[in-house]
């Protein structure tokens, strides 16, 4: 008999640019003013100094297209808009006003931007992108925007706005966009909070099933349920962003990727629910239940197996994930 096997592993974390004014702008993107809406986080005591903390982490596309032959090939850059200094020690941090927390933003090769404190300065060691060095002019990146833990100590207060801009341009050119900027929505209040998760990482076994058990595409193996346990000393609002290095189906809501290795099965995936419904992938989502304090909440998901193509050939069908969990 042709078997697909199985293992689905869980690793679960509690966890100079000179914009040079134009008479007319010569680079121009839609995605820009950028106001992302983060109101209220609660910052976990056991999470380290110099990490994200999760629920602040959130990612835009930005894309557009310079008229301008002079800037052809040039880096996109950012600046840091606030008041406070980029921290020593944690590069690419900058101070909030807020004691405990700093302010980041990060291009979409995992690297926070350094040197970029003041309107006037020089970000081209770590930058966005670049304008495209053709008839087009034309500029795709991604940019995530964060909050850091920077001591242990998190004094709870309100962040403002403007301290977490970062205004984006070519450099030594101009801005992109009118104003240019990419900050959270408004004030954001935080407060220190203390959870226990559990568990901390957490293999399910999906069974093995013969390649007859799938009959065609959209076809699911029965579900395996698991729970992520959270209890914390005040009531917070719990969400969870679910992402994988596998990758996505994208014609398949909710499927990740198998791991590719020798001998991998072809023709499904892994689909996986949160609170029962289809997660969207590397976005942070509030759980149907609030953690009160000092009282466990458990956060159901379900994993199981779905046929993605018309034939499936044996083998082994490994994938993983990370569970990210944020409190408000």
């Amino acid at each position: 008999m042709q078997i697909v096997k199985q293992c689905f592993f869980f690793l679960i974390l509690a966890t100079a640019a000179l914009f040079m004014p134009h008479a007319k702008a010569t680079c121009n993107s839609t995605d820009l003013p950028k106001q992302i809406n983060v109101a209220s986080i609660s910052v976990s005591t056991s999470l380290a100094v110099g990490a994200t903390i999760p629920g602040t982490e959130q990612t835009v596309h930005i894309s557009g297209n310079c008229t301008s032959p002079d800037d052809n090939g040039l880096p996109i850059v950012s600046c840091y808009y606030g008041t406070g200094n980029e921290i020593s020690g944690l590069t690419g941090v900058y101070e909030s006003g807020v004691q405990g927390i700093g302010v980041a933003l990060m291009n979409d090769k995992g690297q926070r931007i350094t040197g970029a404190g003041g309107v006037y300065c020089n970000s081209t060691s770590t930058p966005l992108g670049y304008v495209s060095d053709n008839d087009q002019r034309t500029f795709s990146f991604d940019v995530t925007l964060e909050l850091v833990k920077t001591s242990n100590t998190v004094t709870s207060g309100t962040l403002a706005q403007d301290q977490t801009k970062f205004g984006i341009g070519v450099y030594q050119h101009e801005g992109i966009g009118s104003p240019n900027t990419i900050s959270y929505a408004g004030n954001v209040i935080l407060k220190e909070v203390t959870c226990s998760v559990s568990p901390k990482s957490l293999t399910v076994t999906l069974g093995d099933f013969p390649v007859s058990d799938f009959t065609g595409t959209g076809t699911l193996t029965s579900p395996h349920t698991f729970d992520i346990n959270i209890n914390c000393n005040d009531t917070v609002q719990p969400e969870a962003m679910i992402t994988s290095a596998n990758g996505y189906d994208t014609n398949f809501p909710g499927v990740i990727n198998l791991t590719q290795e020798t001998g991998v099965a072809t023709g499904i995936g892994v689909q996986m629910l949160f609170d029962g419904e289809i997660p969207d992938f590397g976005t942070y989502r509030n759980t149907a239940g609030i953690a009160q304090a000092n009282e466990t909440l458990a956060i159901p998901f379900q994993v199981r197996y779905e046929q993605t193509a018309a034939d499936v050939t044996p083998g082994s069908a490994n994938s993983i994930a990370t569970i990210t969990l944020g409190y408000k």
